[in-house]
C-alpha cells in the first residue's frame, strides 16, 4: 500500500482539499488549527478500509464527531455528506492506481461500504485473510502491508502492561492489533522476543528475523545507540548523546525521548516480521506499507530531530511515512518534495534543506519574528551606547572596521546553509 493523493469533503476543519504524497516520507507543517492531525485521522480511515473484508482486524470509520460544523450565529449545523476518499498503488496492482473512498451521508447514517466506493481494496485484503486460513503451505507469503498510527498519546500509561503472545504467527492479529492507536502499552516487540527462541526451535519463526530485528534499531539510530540487547523481558539501550553515556540500561531508564523514539521503531520492526517474516533477511527493508505519526519531535532534542527522517528513511526504505511536526531543525532536513505546507500563503523558492535555520523559520514555517521579546529594548540601549562610543573617540579607525568585518564574517559562517559561501567565508579569513 502506497497513497499518492488525499481528498477529504466535510471532515473535521476541512471543507474540501486534496493533498498529494509525492515523496515516501511526508512532514506535514501549519499552524495550529491548520489540519495537520486532520489529515493524519483521513489517512488512517483510508488505510482502514483495507481491513473491512477482514473479520479478524478492526477497521476504521468516519465516526460523528468528525463531521465538519458550520457556526450560523444561530447554532452549529453538521455538513454533510462528508468524504475521505483515497488513490494509491497496492502491491497487487502493481503500478496501476486504485481509487477508494469512505462516505457518510447523515449525521445519524453510517459509513458507505458499496462495491463502487470500497469494493476492491476490499477484496485485496479479503483475499489474503482466505489465503492465510487456506492450509496451502506457502499461506504465510503474502505480502502483507505494515499499517500502524501513533498519535501524540503513544507514550500515556507507558508502564509494562504489554500485549500478550499466546499463540505463534496469528498473522493478521498480531500484525496488526491496535494499529488504528498504537501505544505502549499495547506494543507486541516484547512478548515477541520473549517467545521467540521458543517458536524459533519449533520452526514457527524464521530464525534470521530476530537479528534482523536488532539491526534495525541500529540502523534507526545509527549515531547514538551503542549497544542493544534483550535482558529478563526487556530492551537494554546504551546510549551515547552530546557526551553523556548512558551505560547499558533498561529502556525503561531512558529518558523519554530514548523511549519514545526506540520503541517506535521496535514496534514497527517487529510488525514488519510478524506479517513477512518469510522475506527472512529482508523482512523489513522490503516490508512496505503506511506509517502515521503525529508529532514525530516528541521529546526528542535538536540534534535528535535534526536526522530523524533520515533515520527512519534507513531504517524502513520500503515504507511510506506521514508525519506532522512543528520543529525547524525537522523541516530543514527535506527536500522540497517530502513537505506539505498546510499555510497556503507560504511560497517557498528554495528547498528546506537548502535553507539557513531562521529562513526556514521564517519563510517556509511563516513565524514573523524570530528575535525574542524584549529585543527591540536591547537594540535601543545598543544603539545609545554605541552613539555615546562614537562620540567619545571620534570618528570610526580602520581596526573597527575589520572588526565589524570580521564579526559579520563569523555570522555569515553561522547561519548559511550554503557550502560554496561557507567555503569561501573560511578562506577568506585563513588569507587574512
Amino acid at each position: 500500500m502506497r497513497i499518492s493523493e488525499l481528498y477529504l469533503k466535510n471532515f473535521r476543519n476541512v471543507a474540501e482539499n486534496k493533498f498529494r504524497f509525492p515523496a515516501d516520507f511526508t512532514v506535514v507543517i501549519g499552524i495550529n488549527g491548520r489540519g495537520k492531525s486532520t489529515l493524519l485521522h483521513a489517512l488512517r480511515i483510508a488505510c482502514g478500509t483495507y481491513f473491512l473484508g477482514i473479520p479478524d482486524v478492526r477497521s476504521r470509520h468516519i465516526v460523528e464527531d468528525e463531521i465538519r460544523v458550520v457556526d450560523n450565529q444561530r447554532f452549529l449545523t453538521p455538513q454533510t455528506p462528508v468524504i475521505v476518499e483515497a488513490r494509491g498503488t497496492f502491491d497487487e496492482s502493481g503500478d496501476a492506481e486504485v481509487v477508494w473512498r469512505r462516505r457518510r451521508e447523515s449525521v445519524s447514517g453510517g459509513n458507505s461500504s458499496t462495491q463502487a466506493d470500497v469494493g476492491l481494496v476490499r477484496s485485496l485484503g479479503k483475499q489474503k485473510y482466505e489465503r492465510m486460513n487456506s492450509g496451502a503451505a506457502d499461506a504465510d507469503h503474502l505480502n502483507l502491508p505494515v499499517i500502524a498510527f501513533f498519535g501524540t498519546k503513544r507514550m500515556h500509561g507507558a508502564a509494562r502492561n504489554r500485549g500478550e503472545r499466546r499463540y505463534a504467527r496469528r498473522i493478521f492479529v498480531e500484525g496488526y492489533r491496535d494499529w488504528f492507536e498504537m501505544r505502549s502499552t499495547t506494543f507486541l516487540y516484547e512478548s515477541w522476543l520473549a517467545t521467540f527462541d521458543i517458536y524459533a526451535r519449533q520452526g514457527r519463526e524464521y530464525p534470521e528475523t530476530k537479528e534482523v530485528f536488532f539491526q534495525t534499531l541500529r540502523n534507526a539510530n545509527p549515531r547514538y545507540l551503542k549497544e542493544v540487547d534483550f535482558i529478563d523481558g526487556e530492551l537494554w539501550l546504551r546510549v551515547e548523546l552530546e557526551g553523556y553515556d548512558s551505560q547499558l540500561l533498561p529502556i525503561s531508564l531512558h529518558s523519554d525521548g530514548v523511549v519514545t523514539y526506540m520503541e517506535m521503531v521496535a514496534e514497527i520492526a517487529c510488525r514488519c516480521i510478524i506479517l513477512n517474516g518469510y522475506k527472512r533477511v529482508q523482512a523489513v527493508t522490503h516490508t512496505y506499507g503506511v506509517v502515521m505519526i503525529d508529532e514525530i519531535d516528541l521529546h526528542l532534542h535538536p540534534t535528535w530531530q535534526k536526522h530523524v527522517v533520515a533515520d527512519l528513511k534507513n531504517a524502513f526504505p520500503s515504507m511510506q511515512f506521514v508525519a506532522t511536526t512543528h520543529s525547524p531543525l525537522i523541516v530543514q532536513s527535506l527536500d522540497r518534495s517530502e513537505l506539505l505546507n498546510l499555510d497556503a500563503a507560504v511560497v517557498m523558492m528554495d528547498s528546506p534543506d537548502e535553507m539557513p535555520l531562521n529562513q526556514v523559520v521564517t519563510e517556509v514555517m511563516g513565524v514573523q519574528d524570530i528575535r525574542s521579546d524584549n529585543f527591540e529594548q536591547r537594540y535601543l540601549e545598543s544603539k545609545a551606547r554605541l552613539a555615546e562610543i562614537s562620540l567619545e573617540n571620534g570618528n570610526l579607525t580602520i581596526s573597527d572596521y575589520e572588526e565589524v568585518s570580521r564579526l559579520l564574517g563569523e555570522m555569515l559562517r553561522a547561519e548559511t546553509n550554503d557550502p560554496t559561501m561557507r567555503a569561501y567565508l573560511d578562506e577568506s579569513e585563513n588569507r587574512a
